[in-house]
């Protein structure tokens, strides 16, 4: 990641200071969405640098989105916010209307927050935009102030003129666990390694034990996890994924979607639909229960809210 300026790092530390004690008040009090903007506002000013004259517009409709501030650096749009009270905990699908075919691009990056937490989203591009969480940073939270400075760095003003964003994306997008255990359990890579065993070894395995053996004793837990959308510290149940082939065999589950609770998860929601977009037999999904899945996912964004006109294009019918 860059280096940040020491300017820039001081005044973020300087906010966080100052906003976490606001925003503990805040949500004491159950402030309404009208009021949270009115701190967002200040925060974007205080500790993130933007002039709240200039550089942050509420013309946000823009021709359609639904923001409620566009923020600008040199008179370019870089970053839509979306707010919500600070009762209200941001998710992916809250972002569903600045997606989708219909959507032009106007801008890469998305923000939803509540004061509290700030989810930064790339939007973006092509016939199916998704949005895809980059990274998720809390005021309240007990994270270490200097890892929420760094994340905080790359939505200030300074950030966005060094392209830290950007550069803090890709790196998380090429080398991300999930991505590289996903890639590792391709078809490609796995006749890629039984050609090699055949060759060095002498010995011959099918595709399905070789899958088997890697996912159960040489992938790490957490970069499967990663690569199914996982969290490791919740309870992993059958009902929570949108595939299920063997009940009993977790490592048959593909694209977790809702809580242990049962209720839908817009994060993992749109995780689970970029990646049937990408390619569903990286997956591991035959085609023939993909139209199953793909309605199970269509019912969790309708339990959410989202309106059929809504929903990602993979899943309109």
């Amino acid at each position: 990641m860059l280096k940040y300026t020491n300017s820039a790092h001081n005044r973020i530390q300087d906010g966080l200071k100052k906003y976490s004690r606001i925003v503990a008040q805040a949500r004491q009090r159950g402030m309404a969405e009208h009021d949270t903007a009115d701190i967002i506002k200040a925060m974007l000013g205080d500790m993130l640098g933007y002039d709240p004259f200039f550089d942050v517009t509420a013309e946000s409709s823009l021709r359609g989105q639904h923001a409620d501030y566009a923020v600008l650096v040199d008179g370019r749009l870089q970053i839509l916010l979306c707010v919500k009270a600070i009762g209200v905990t941001p998710h992916a699908a809250q972002l569903l209307r600045l997606s989708g075919s219909s959507t032009p691009v106007y801008a890469d990056w998305a923000l939803i927050s509540n004061a509290d937490i700030w989810a930064c989203y790339r939007l973006g591009v092509g016939p199916d935009r998704h949005p895809e969480l980059v990274f998720r940073v809390s005021l309240l939270d007990a994270t270490p102030v200097e890892e929420k400075i760094e994340l905080f760095f790359l939505l200030s003003k300074e950030g966005v003129q060094l392209h830290a964003l950007e550069e803090y994306w890709e790196q998380i997008r090429i080398l991300n666990p999930g991505r590289i255990a996903a890639l590792i359990l391709s078809d490609e890579t796995l006749n890629l390694l039984r050609r090699e065993l055949q060759r060095t070894a002498n010995y011959r395995v099918d595709r399905q034990t070789l899958y088997e053996l890697l996912t159960r004793a040489v992938l790490r837990p957490d970069a499967l996890s990663a690569r199914n959308g996982e969290n490791t510290e919740t309870p992993r149940l059958p009902q929570c994924y949108a595939y299920v082939r063997i009940p009993n065999d977790p490592t048959t589950w593909r694209l977790r979607y809702r809580n242990p609770d049962g209720t839908p998860n817009g994060e993992l929601l749109t995780m689970a639909v970029s990646d049937l977009s990408e390619d569903y037999r990286a997956t591991g999904i035959p085609a023939d229960d993909i139209p199953l899945v793909k309605e199970r996912l269509r019912q969790a964004y309708l339990e959410l809210g989202v309106s059929p006109d809504d929903l990602p294009e993979l899943l309109r019918r």
